[in-house]
């Protein structure tokens, strides 16, 4: 089987509803979709965040063999963005060749159900945002999820009145996690964490920027809180430092990211070496949502314990039409 064609689509959907995180707003959601065919009649599909050159694909994907990803992921690691999709979608062509979903082809499902906890809970425009944050809390505790996210890194009083709400509207049995999408520094991050332990935080992910190794350790260690964190970060070399160092307690690489399957199983062995627990990031459209639940599927409990950390599916609660409506059979929460 040889590869004989390549295409990519940048996708956009502009939102009805604005959202912000740390960083700023978001006004639409994208994706790159990248779509391989092959001279068996088998098309792959993958969802990576930049699109690949066509001189890299005409060089080193055309006239290839699907299943030599290892080869093809070294000789593209230049763009290790638009390498994701592309790796994604080998893997699709080799569970449809073989008949096998990729979960079996990674090497076996730990669960074949996985807790879903819910992400959202960013700021908007909105009149009285506090009342909105809690509505939408209590919402997905209705709904049954056992967890959510919430965004932080707007600043102190923001961070510790809304979270406090929050925590009130979901009540002490719902597990707890906040972002701050990289919107501190070191000092502030751990002023802020320090107030916000009071409300049962199960993790406190991105207070810093993502390769600042010695703050995180530093973060770390002066919080009675988990750290995660992890999700922009590209290739094994770029998680390297934060896992040896021990920056993290749990690390969130994103397939659609740090490289697809062939790359994120390899940072999944080096957090195990390390003994920090991945929990993978999930915000994107369909396709990174199924190869999320295919790899996340293939993760052991860490540790091997009758109660260990739970291993929860971070799942996307924000407007994303490139989700709920790009696949024919959309992945739904039950």
């Amino acid at each position: 089987m040889k590869i004989t064609d390549v295409k990519t689509y940048n996708l956009r959907y502009p939102l009805v509803e604005p959202f912000a995180n740390s960083r700023g707003w978001t006004n639409a959601r994208t994706a790159v979709v990248v779509e391989i065919r092959t001279d068996a009649g088998i098309t792959g599909w993958g969802e990576g965040v930049s699109v690949p050159s066509a001189s890299a694909v005409e060089a080193h994907l055309i006239g290839q063999s699907p299943f030599e990803t290892e080869r093809i992921w070294e000789a593209m690691r230049g763009d290790i963005g638009a390498l994701s999709g592309i790796d994604i979608a080998l893997w699709d062509i080799m569970g449809k060749a073989l008949d096998m979903p990729i979960y079996q082809l990674l090497g076996g499902a730990f669960q074949l159900k996985i807790p879903a906890y819910a992400s959202g809970l960013f700021k908007k425009d909105k009149p009285d945002i506090t009342q909105a944050l809690m509505d939408e809390a209590k919402g997905y505790v209705e709904a049954g999820f056992p967890a959510v996210k919430m965004k932080i890194g707007f600043g102190e009083a923001y961070d510790v009145e809304n979270v406090a709400a929050v925590r009130r509207a979901i009540g002490d049995d719902t597990l707890f996690a906040v972002d701050a999408n990289c919107g501190y520094d070191v000092g502030t991050a751990i002023d802020v964490g320090q107030k916000l332990l009071d409300y049962d935080l199960f993790w406190y992910e991105e207070p810093i920027t993502s390769d600042d190794v010695a703050g995180y350790r530093e973060i770390r260690h002066a919080l009675k809180v988990r750290i995660a964190g992890g999700e922009m970060l590209k290739g094994r070399w770029a998680f390297r430092d934060l896992l040896q160092e021990r920056g993290l307690d749990i690390v969130q690489p994103d397939l659609s990211i740090a490289g697809g399957f062939t790359e994120c199983r390899k940072i999944a062995a080096m957090a195990s070496a390390n003994y920090v627990r991945v929990l993978p990031h999930m915000w994107g459209g369909s396709i990174r949502l199924a190869a999320t639940l295919h790899w996340q599927a293939t993760l052991p409990d860490a540790p091997q314990a009758l109660n260990p950390i739970p291993s929860l599916l971070e799942f996307d609660m924000t407007e994303n039409r490139l989700r709920t409506a790009l696949a024919q059979q959309p992945i739904k929460c039950r």
